[in-house]
């Protein structure tokens, strides 16, 4: 997963110092293997930031007609808080008008979405960047987004409130204000929480 296999084997070494700092033996066998697959876990996780972005295949609509809006729902994403490097879990939706009579292949959007993710994270900040860069890769007239989440950091450290999370929603230039109440009025997304099924 990574090109320097020298580097990652040294990321490796502190990994094992952590957890001695942390007050357990790396050498025991439970925790032999972890600093490897700690390592991987995190490259995984963060790999938006050294893979390109994915390439968008678009498709011609037939006949005449014209999509007026587009909303593609739940699309679910991991990422990192910055703040802690603790786990993001949420789902963002979506929606769009295409300029044109072309349109792109639906999971094009979700890994987009999921590229994107795949770095350490402000969900403020992922919201706008996501509404911003799909109007340009979606070639739309205008691109709204609204992104659920549960973050780590807040479950099971410091405030410890399982049931707290995050609604953000973002815009790009194009959308008329009429539209913009229609879309957040209308626009859901769902807490990917198992004992959480209501949507917000």
């Amino acid at each position: 997963m990574h090109s320097d296999h020298d580097e990652l084997m040294e990321m490796e070494k502190y990994v094992s110092r952590l957890i001695e700092f942390l007050g357990d033996d790396p050498n025991r066998p439970g925790l032999r293997e972890t600093p490897r697959r700690f390592m991987n876990a995190l490259l995984e996780l963060t790999r938006g930031l050294r893979e390109p972005p994915p390439k968008v295949k678009f498709f011609p609509m037939e006949g005449n007609e014209y999509v007026v809006r587009i909303s593609i729902n739940d699309i679910r994403f991991i990422s990192l808080c910055e703040h802690h490097m603790l786990p993001v879990i949420g789902t963002v939706t979506v929606v769009y008008e295409p300029l044109n009579s072309e349109v792109p292949g639906l999971s094009k959007v979700a890994r987009y979405v999921k590229w994107l993710a795949a770095r350490p994270m402000l969900q403020e900040r992922f919201t706008a960047r996501l509404a911003n860069e799909l109007k340009e890769v979606l070639h739309a007239r205008y691109v709204y987004v609204k992104v659920c989440a549960l973050h780590m950091c807040a479950m099971i450290r410091g405030v410890k409130d399982e049931d707290m999370y995050m609604v953000t929603e973002a815009w790009s230039d194009g959308i008329s204000n009429e539209e913009l109440r229609d879309l957040r009025n209308s626009t859901h997304c769902r807490v990917p929480r198992i004992v959480l099924t209501k949507e917000y």
